[in-house]
């Protein structure tokens, strides 16, 4: 018997901070959909897949408070897609996120700098492990009047 895959964690792409933009590590900010079990705070490796248009891309998801600047104890769900390095537009788009593995705990650094080289790291390793990964399938959906 096949190998069932957890389900994914669906929501809507909101308006983030943007400090990722700014840290040249654009992510999409995710308000998952009600009732959406959400994974501890953690970084982690999955993909994020666009049941609109079927696109999927490999993806770094770093689910916490963003104790760095610790100006929230809110729970942000925040993605980062590889392959594109200049952001996606998904603001109002719905997208589900597929974990694969879980990276490392969330922490807080002494500066943006090392917070920046803790996560080219976690994107590098996350890029292998979704080297061997299957990738799932995003299926459009379509949408009856």
């Amino acid at each position: 018997m096949p190998e069932r895959r957890p389900a994914p964690l669906s929501g809507t792409v909101v308006h983030g901070a943007g400090r990722g933009r700014g840290l040249g590590l654009p992510t999409a900010n995710l308000s998952p959909a009600p009732g959406a079990v959400v994974p501890p705070p953690a970084i982690y490796s999955g993909w994020l897949t666009r049941p609109s248009t079927g696109d999927v891309h490999r993806a770094t998801i770093s689910i916490g408070t963003n104790p760095t600047f610790g100006d929230s104890s809110e729970v942000h769900v925040e993605v980062h897609c590889h392959d594109a390095p200049d952001g996606l537009d998904l603001y109002g788009e719905r997208v589900e996120l597929w974990f694969v593995a879980r990276l490392r705990d969330t922490e807080r650094f002494a500066s943006v700098e090392d917070l920046l080289r803790a996560a080219h790291e976690d994107v590098r390793r996350s890029a292998a492990l979704l080297a061997a990964a299957p990738a799932p399938t995003a299926s459009p959906r379509t949408t009856t009047p």
